[in-house]
């Protein structure tokens, strides 16, 4: 089977999806999919994974090797242009992503970088989902086939610029030309856990990855741009479980104290991530069912950054909670906001999973 008939399936398939979605009146679960909106000024350049996750709206780097964002303002280094980083315009809109996907072996800085994001839903156990995104090859760099799509139930934020060895949901099965314009990737998987975070890169070691190396350059990584990045259900949808909330079974007593480890918030920021608003809905609907209770939010953080900074921190995303709840009616009279930075950790701070745990809000009940 030749590349046109393989890319035509590949089409035919897409459509197919898209169709899908539309009739089901499905939206995209990934927010930010074309990587047009920013939590701070894109400018300079990434070197490293802190530098992407500050300025790309919702999308974060799971390691601390540095994804890249090309947005207007972004100016590409002129060592780095001879290799033809940033010649390639954005498939849609004035910004794309780009990650190194080969090279550990042959000694590249950031050999591997990963993009990730939060869902809007956490995905549904064993619903069909349809995913497609758009690739363009560095056209000097080494074609890889292995870019691949996987899901974690909690944020990756490795301090690490080290590999990730994921279990992929999907692999992209044919090879990228390069060509410097933009492919679809699409494929379909169905979800074995409700996974909340997506991400994207190659999860294999440079030994198990299929590549073929440039014919008139001397670089030995594989590069490549990503756009406009979209995941939906494919019918028949099956019913979305209701979220598990500590409040359902939390009987409200003075100075007892509950932790809600699912108000998520934008990196480094006081910005709520998308699925912040079920945890707070849920904290809305505890409060108006005990209406002459005074609470206490106390915000927490990881150990990541200064003590001074993260105590800084907690206490602005403390405050950012009662200032959502003042805005849905609630009185300033019944709030009272806190922060104790990273000095009370649930967890350990040496993992992924202990440092989410660790990113947490909780409620003290003053009275009743």
């Amino acid at each position: 089977m030749n590349f046109s008939t393989t890319f035509s399936i590949a089409l035919i398939i897409f459509f197919h999806c898209a169709a899908a979605a539309q009739k089901s009146d499905q939206v995209n679960l990934v927010p930010n999919p074309g990587f047009e909106k920013f939590s701070d000024e894109p400018s300079g350049w990434y070197y490293s994974g802190k530098d992407f996750s500050r300025v790309s709206l919702y999308w974060t780097s799971a390691t601390a090797a540095s994804p890249d964002l090309y947005a207007p303002k972004v100016v590409v280094p002129e060592s780095w242009k001879p290799a033809g980083f940033g010649s390639t315009k954005s498939y849609e809109g004035k910004s794309h992503a780009g990650i190194t996907v080969y090279g550990c072996d042959n000694g590249k800085p950031h050999c591997r970088e990963y993009i990730e994001v939060q869902l809007t839903e956490p995905l549904v156990t064993g619903q069909r989902y349809a995913f497609t995104c758009m690739l363009s090859h560095l056209q000097k760099s080494v074609t890889v086939k292995n870019i691949q799509l996987a899901f974690s139930k909690n944020e990756i934020d490795e301090g690490t610029n080290e590999p990730l060895f994921l279990q992929p949901s999907l692999s992209l099965d044919r090879w990228i030309p390069s060509d410097g314009k933009w492919y679809r990737w699409t494929g379909q998987f169905i979800a074995s856990d409700a996974s909340s975070f997506l991400l994207i890169g190659n999860f294999n070691t440079d030994a198990d990855s299929q590549i073929k190396l440039p014919s008139r350059s001397n670089l030995r990584f594989g590069y490549y741009y990503i756009d406009l990045v979209r995941l939906f259900k494919i019918p028949p949808i099956l019913n979305t479980p209701a979220s598990e909330s500590p409040l359902s079974t939390f009987i409200p007593k003075a100075g007892e104290i509950v932790t809600l480890s699912r108000i998520y918030f934008e990196y480094d920021r006081t910005d709520f991530m998308p699925q912040a608003l079920i945890q707070l809905k849920q904290l809305l609907a505890f409060i108006k069912q005990h209406p002459g209770m005074k609470i206490e939010v106390i915000g927490h953080t990881d150990i990541a950054g200064t003590t001074t900074y993260n105590q800084d921190l907690s206490e602005r995303r403390s405050g950012a909670v009662v200032k959502w709840l003042i805005n849905k009616g609630i009185k300033q009279d019944r709030l009272k906001s806190s922060g104790k930075g990273s000095s009370i950790p649930l967890s350990t701070n040496e993992t992924s999973i202990g440092r989410s745990l660790n990113r947490r809000v909780e409620i003290k009940v003053i009275s009743l």
